[in-house]
């Protein structure tokens, strides 16, 4: 099973004890923008180095462009995966003993996701 999947199913069984309806929804949602900020660090980063490279490949209203792009196939990647026969199979998986992530380090791993993206882009 992947990270992303192991993510899903932790958040989705943490979620589930309190509000079960949602659980689906804010599973997908963490993933998602889990994924984004990710692919959002990796940009930043690229951006940067061309910058200071002095390559002018792309340039940033492009760049956002592409972001916001990759962004919507993500999340429809995440909304047709998540909510069909990929799920029903990784809850079978899950029977089996799955490493499972506290509330806090979930929430901790996003929130330095985005710290770095930010570092990043405050970076000369």
């Amino acid at each position: 099973m992947y990270l992303f999947d192991q993510l899903y199913v932790s958040v989705y069984q943490k979620v589930k004890k309190h509000k079960p309806k949602l659980a689906a929804k804010a599973a997908r949602f963490y993933v998602s923008l889990l994924q984004i900020g990710l692919l959002l660090l990796v940009g930043v980063f690229f951006m940067k180095f061309s910058k200071q490279m002095k390559m002018n490949f792309l340039t940033t209203p492009n760049a956002w462009l592409l972001f916001v792009g990759i962004t919507m196939v993500v999340l429809f990647k995440n909304w047709m995966g998540y909510s069909g026969k990929k799920r029903s199979i990784l809850f079978s998986k899950a029977s089996k003993p799955v490493a499972k992530h506290s509330l806090l380090s979930l929430v901790v791993f996003q929130l330095l996701v985005y710290a770095l993206t930010f570092i990043v882009s405050k970076a000369a």
